[in-house]
């Protein structure tokens, strides 16, 4: 199975405001999709993790109720990431820079960020099936 991934550009780490850490991820790549999830008020979705055929990298590939689906790849100077992904996390994606984002609350002089067109997971994490890892 073929299927198209696209790498974040930015990422950074912060805490919501019920004080749970959070990975923020943004991948411009995936502006109609999210538009799409979105507006179609789904919020069911199910998630896999496997690594590439020469296992230098590792793709999250997100699949809605409506066939909708994300992959992220996670190459070797993501793993970082990942690491994070070891425990149970949320996870903002955007498609807006998180510098804009930035930008924006210190304009506003906010301590927080201000998302509009965003997926949002909780309790994400990183996991390889066994028959993913041959």
């Amino acid at each position: 199975m073929f299927t198209q991934a696209y790498t974040p550009e930015q990422s950074a780490f912060g805490k919501l405001e019920n004080d749970r850490d959070v990975l923020i991820l943004y991948v411009k790549e995936f502006s109609e999709e999210v538009k799409s999830i979105r507006q179609s008020g789904l919020s069911k979705y199910t998630y896999n993790w496997f690594a590439t055929e020469h296992k230098d990298a590792y793709v999250l590939q997100v699949t809605w109720e409506n066939e909708v689906h994300i992959a992220i790849r996670f190459n070797s100077q993501h793993f970082g990431l990942i690491e994070k992904l070891i425990q149970p996390r949320d996870v903002i994606l955007t498609t807006t820079p998180i510098s804009v984002l930035l930008e924006r609350a210190e304009k506003n002089n906010c301590d927080f960020l201000e998302f509009n067109e965003v997926l949002t997971f909780s309790n994400l994490f990183f996991a390889i099936s066994p028959e993913f890892e041959n």
